[in-house]
């Protein structure tokens, strides 16, 4: 499973993880997809995935947005992959196979060390510059402004004047 990369959707949480873990305050969605360069949709459906897990709560309004239920530094990675990975059982046939011993005891060591690993690390990792609500919103306003001003600029009547 954590061959050459990790299957999207559990990046994607702890990509999003990683952003609450460094925002000063609750973020809103579009906020946080801007953030982690992740589509709105996709952003909204991680979103929605980490609070069933209880990793993260949310509030509407316009104080509202998102953050993460417990620090950073408490939730694991193994917590995540275990949100999303259904572990089964073995057949007692397969607990006596060599192969599937020895890919059981690989699978155990890298549990162990991706178990030492928090979302807090993983954040400080990333770098950059933590989300501020304020500057968000103030960017998503003169964005949408300068949207609608272009829009008016190109309207008949200011043509001729």
């Amino acid at each position: 499973m954590l061959g050459s990369e990790l299957p999207p959707r559990i990046y994607e949480s702890l990509k999003t993880l990683c952003c609450l873990a460094k925002a000063a305050g609750p973020l809103p969605a579009r906020a946080i997809a801007s953030t982690t360069g992740l589509p709105p949709a996709q952003t909204a459906k991680i979103l929605q995935m980490m609070s069933w897990a209880g990793f993260v709560e949310s509030r509407r309004g316009t104080k509202g947005g998102f953050w993460l239920v417990t620090p950073a530094e408490r939730i694991r990675v193994t917590d995540v992959l275990d949100f999303f990975t259904h572990r089964t059982h073995e057949s007692p046939g397969q607990a006596r196979d060599p192969i599937v011993r020895v890919l059981a005891h690989a699978v155990t060591r890298c549990q162990e060390e991706l178990n030492h690993i928090t979302v807090a690390d993983l954040a400080k990792l990333a770098g950059g510059e933590p989300p501020q609500v304020g500057n968000v919103r103030k960017t998503m306003l003169v964005s949408a402004f300068r949207k609608r001003k272009r829009s008016t600029d190109l309207t008949p009547e200011r043509k001729h004047k």
